[in-house]
């Protein structure tokens, strides 16, 4: 895992609200910037990112990270 792309993924996430265009924005597709933010997630060992069909927020851990 890339630390300093996942939080550029992360940040990216924030200032759009949406996992398409935040990958769009990085250059990225979708499946690899959520890949990355799962992977970061993992490393961390809490969840960063509410899912659901959509972007749904990010969690209180999530805003600490951010």
């Amino acid at each position: 895992m890339n630390l300093l792309a996942s939080l550029r993924y992360l940040v990216a996430l924030h200032e759009h609200r949406h996992f398409g265009r935040a990958a769009q924005a990085c250059y990225v597709t979708q499946p690899a910037l959520s890949n990355a933010l799962r992977a970061l997630e993992e490393s961390l060992g809490v969840a960063i990112v509410t899912r659901g069909r959509s972007f749904a927020g990010f969690t209180t851990e999530g805003e600490r990270v951010l």
